[in-house]
């Protein structure tokens, strides 16, 4: 059983369209701030742009038409600064491409592009198994923007797909409002040298600003992401995979492949740059879950789950003091740290393999026995157990994540439907009408009566 849940990538949001609080603020102009690039946009004609709808769903920019709020528009956009990790458009495009490509299928590549505003690169690609999505992709110095422009139905798309190009068109990109004051310079030069290509001077110049600036965590992050970005470009005549480029002969028909593969001795310089990291700057949790991230990406789960059990293991000792990208934890460490761990299981759960299945729970555990009042570890848990078919097992988890959260629905349909598996018919009843009177018309509720008009025919 695969549970129903909500995930927060670390990598590309193609969210449905959801409630938020009332409306406010909106003009024709919105800035976006990463921690290391940020973009400035406007809203097209008969539109307007909300920096303030959008930011529990941390989503700092959002647009929708006049008359109409995030909350109840048709068609809305929103933009957004890839993470951290990212600095290279084709390496984030084809982590979003394989990280969505079961939800969403392949998606259409590449089905417009041009310039921003100022000059910068922009392509679009339509995501065909919605039929009601398209996400545009800026590559900016330091870093990728994005805006994904989605609609609650065909024919609102077909009549405000095109408002995404001219979004893009007005982009203007802007200098990230925090940067280490001794390391602005180096900042600085580094983003030009990436912007003309000159690649023989960005190493030394890392190296130098590594070496003049030794308490700036930005030298150690940006030299880990430049490695980590490095990428070997290989042609071949193999069809493409997910990311890769199409190649088509003169009459259109598929002739091969441009793919960009991992660089092995780069990828070790980048995970040894931010395991150094972590001894100097050791509040920072981004670089901690940036090194995770490394060996999730080069197959090595041994050391990601040694470098999450650290992780966890300060931040339990130091949880006042912990940052994300240089700024106090939004929320509180016990809730933000599980959470990470849960997004890192996640990455595991989906695919689906009795290998992967066991890394999910090793992670899952960890959350479970270091944050035993978060409920989202014993989530995870029970979902591991109902695919192994142990039902008790799951059921067990499943209670114990409903005493921590007894107004999770969520949880309540799990409940029920694991009773079923063990036919526990008044169980599973109790459980899916409690989950409709918490919650009589949220995602869950037809799933809830389905089920309960299965179990009265029994």
């Amino acid at each position: 059983m695969k549970r129903s849940m909500t995930c927060v990538l670390a990598f590309l949001l193609l969210a449905a369209l959801s409630s938020s609080a009332d409306d406010q603020q909106a003009f024709r102009g919105g800035t976006v701030y990463g921690p290391k690039a940020g973009f400035n946009v406007s809203a097209p004609e008969g539109w307007v742009v909300d920096n303030e709808a959008g930011k529990e769903q941390g989503m700092p920019c959002v647009l929708y038409p006049k008359g109409s709020s995030w909350r109840d528009a048709k068609t809305v956009m929103y933009a957004n600064v890839a993470g951290t990790e990212f600095e290279g458009v084709n390496v984030f495009v084809a982590m979003a491409i394989k990280e969505m490509e079961k939800i969403h299928g392949r998606p259409k590549e590449k089905i417009a592009s041009g310039k921003t505003k100022d000059g910068h690169d922009y392509f679009i690609n339509e995501y065909p198994a919605t039929k009601t999505e398209r996400v545009g992709y800026v590559q900016l110095p330091r870093g990728v923007a994005f805006i994904v422009l989605t609609s609650r139905d065909k024919a609102s798309y077909e009549k405000d797909s095109d408002k995404l190009e001219k979004v893009l068109k007005t982009l203007v990109y802007v200098q990230p409002k925090s940067e280490v004051a001794s390391g602005q310079a180096y900042a600085a030069r580094y983003d030009q040298l990436i912007d003309q290509h000159a690649e023989a001077q960005i190493e030394p110049l890392l190296t130098e600003w590594r070496e003049k600036a030794p308490d700036d965590p930005n030298a150690w992050i940006t030299s880990a992401n430049y490695y980590f970005n490095q990428r070997q470009t290989n042609i071949s005549a193999k069809k493409p995979g997910p990311g890769d480029i199409r190649l088509t002969d003169k009459k259109g028909k598929l002739a091969g492949s441009i793919s960009f593969e991992q660089d092995k001795s780069n990828m070790k310089r980048a995970a040894g740059l931010l395991q150094e990291a972590t001894t100097k700057f050791p509040d920072r949790l981004d670089i901690w879950c940036g090194l995770a991230f490394i060996y999730q990406e080069t197959g090595d789960f041994d050391n990601q789950l040694a470098t999450l059990k650290k992780m966890v293991a300060y931040a339990r000792e130091h949880p006042a003091q912990l940052k994300w990208e240089g700024e106090p934890l939004n929320e509180p460490a016990d809730k933000f740290v599980p959470e990470k761990l849960h997004e890192y299981g996640l990455y595991y759960e989906k695919k689906e393999n009795p290998e992967d299945d066991k890394r999910w729970f090793q992670i899952s555990t960890l959350a479970t026995q270091q944050y035993p009042s978060h409920a989202e570890g014993f989530n995870d848990a029970a979902g591991y157990f109902a695919d192994l078919g142990e039902w008790q097992k799951a059921r067990e988890s499943l209670e114990k994540a409903r005493q921590i959260d007894p107004k999770s629905v969520g949880a309540l349909i799990n409940l029920g439907n694991v009773s079923v598996k063990m036919k526990d018919f008044t169980s599973a009843r109790k459980y899916f009408e409690e989950a409709l009177k918490l919650d009589p018309n949220g995602e869950y509720a037809q799933e809830a009566k389905e089920a309960l008009r299965k179990l009265n025919k029994k």
